[in-house]
């Protein structure tokens, strides 16, 4: 019977095994990181040789970029296998990706073992020293397009590049999932990691490791970052779940809604999360990159994960409240002239929006009331404006957590995004609501403002999307993806949603609402 050749790689902490017939060809890839004139911590690898061998004369570093690389040392273990210590050195003047080839022949001449080496070599610590999303994926040997190849980008939820729209996942088979962190470049902090299922109190959280401080080597801006503690695996069983990470300064989500809403002085959209595919081009199944940021800048390299075993939900989970057709599910009102009586047709249904004339001053609001939920809808100004405001600012706004009992009028009790130029996402508390904003409760009355802290809105003429998040008294303003104002304690926390008609034209469409 033929021997068995094992060899094994040993990166960061994780082991590899790979086991070949003597007659075949042994090849791997080791990838390493490090700072520019410093050595990387160390890999050792697992060679078939035999006790006695001259091993150190048959290893050669003969193709590619030889210097960039070491070897520190050889030990034979007496197995017919050695262990082989090598590092990655990068030059004081070098900032990019190193790539060598190992080759290891047997007593023959025969090559029967190849190691792919790949580096990747960074300018400093943190800040604009470390290196780009872009280039950590194509140092980790996956052919993504991330969407951009600067450091910075942006954090707003556009999809870059192969990004998946999707946040929420499940197990994908038998297996459970494993994952992996395979780059870290943040500040130094332990970092808690895991995944949450969305329970009636928020988020449930479910530890699955902790990536580690920076010790003897720069751990917290490396590729394959240690962890303190995990193994990196777990099992969801059939449950919906989302990836997160704690900082010290709050914890990141996969679906924006809980950034939005738990911590909204950060990025609203927290991770990016691609496909993984092979060296060929060809899509890895149920493996995903899910990529997170720590700040606001877009870079997205803070903390990488090789997810493995996962499959995306691919349901919505917004359902339309406005069907397009008809106003089913709503009422219109309108000042002076009552409920569901429209003689100067103001509100219009049009190619599934609606086309609000603007001439009448009143509204269409829901018959349905919600609790703790997450509302969208797109709006852009129309041409005309009406008397007596034909020379004012164009207005509306989305009234919300209106009381199921509360009585049509001009203006019911509720909490008001504001829709009017220049000022969309100011809190309006209407009817003697309240509302605290940076600690400030507004004084009850009938009209009180509460100013938006940005403003996102676009030109006029070109479409916006607005968002109203409402759980258990909190509310979040955002407009195109910008959180604009934030407010806690409401008064009024369920209720009916209303589209205002404030003498100025306007469309709606896409009146999306999910509840939480």
């Amino acid at each position: 019977m033929r021997r068995i050749i094992f060899i094994a790689f040993i990166l960061f902490g994780g082991l590899v095994l790979a086991n070949a017939q003597e007659t075949s060809l042994i090849t791997k890839t080791v990838t390493l990181s490090a700072i520019k004139g410093t050595m990387s911590k160390p890999a050792t690898i697992v060679l078939p040789v035999k006790a006695g061998d001259a091993v150190m004369k048959n290893l050669r570093l003969n193709i590619g970029d030889t210097t960039s690389f070491k070897i520190r040392s050889f030990n034979s273990s007496g197995n017919n296998s050695g262990k082989l210590i090598l590092v990655f050195n990068p030059a004081l003047d070098f900032i990019g990706i190193a790539k060598a080839k190992l080759q290891v022949k047997n007593s023959l001449g025969k090559t029967i073992a190849e190691v792919n080496l790949t580096g990747l070599s960074t300018n400093g610590l943190e800040g604009e020293n470390e290196a780009p999303l872009a280039r950590v994926v194509d140092a980790l040997g996956y052919p993504i397009n991330v969407g951009w190849t600067s450091l910075a980008n942006h954090a707003l939820p556009a999809l870059q590049g192969e990004e998946i729209s999707f946040s929420l996942f499940r197990k994908a088979g038998n297996e459970k999932v494993e994952m992996v962190p395979v780059a870290r470049y943040s500040p130094d902090f332990e970092l808690p990691f895991g995944y949450y299922t969305n329970e009636a109190t928020g988020p449930g959280k479910q530890q699955v490791g902790v990536l580690a401080k920076a010790g003897k080597y720069p751990e917290h801006q490396a590729l394959f970052p240690a962890t303190a503690s995990g193994s990196g695996f777990f099992d969801p069983g059939a449950a919906v779940f989302g990836f997160y990470s704690t900082s010290p300064s709050h914890t990141a989500w996969s679906e924006d809604v809980w950034n939005m809403l738990l911590y909204p002085d950060h990025a609203v959209h927290a991770t990016r999360i691609y496909p993984v595919k092979d060296k060929k081009g060809s899509v890895l199944k149920g493996t995903y990159l899910v990529c997170f940021e720590e700040a606001k800048n877009g870079d997205y390299n803070d903390y990488v994960f090789l997810v493995k075993n996962i499959i995306p939900v691919t349901g919505k989970p917004f359902h339309k409240i406005f069907n397009g057709r008809d106003l089913t599910g709503w009422h219109s009102f309108l000042n002076k002239i009552g409920k569901n009586k429209d003689p100067n047709n103001n509100f219009r249904i049009e190619n599934e929006m609606l086309h609000v004339i603007g001439k009448d001053l009143g509204y269409a609001i829901t018959e349905k009331a919600y609790r703790n939920y997450h509302f969208k809808v797109d709006f852009k100004w129309g041409e005309k404006r009406w008397p007596p405001r034909d020379s004012a600012k164009r207005d509306a706004g989305i009234c919300y957590n209106i009381p199921v009992n509360e009585p049509d009028s001009i203006w019911p009790q509720s909490i008001e995004c504001q829709v009017q130029e220049g000022d969309t996402g100011d809190f309006w508390l209407l009817g003697f609501s309240t509302i605290k904003v940076d600690g400030r409760q507004n004084v009850p009355m009938n009209h009180a403002r509460m100013i938006k802290h940005k403003d996102a809105e676009k030109p006029t003429g070109e479409w916006n999307t607005v968002e109203v998040i409402s759980y258990n008294g909190k509310c979040v303003h955002i407009v195109n993806g910008v959180v604009v104002n934030y407010g806690e304690e409401a008064s009024v926390k369920e209720g009916r949603i209303l589209l205002q008609s404030e003498y100025a034209e306007v469309f709606y469409k896409n009146v999306l609402l999910r509840e939480l």
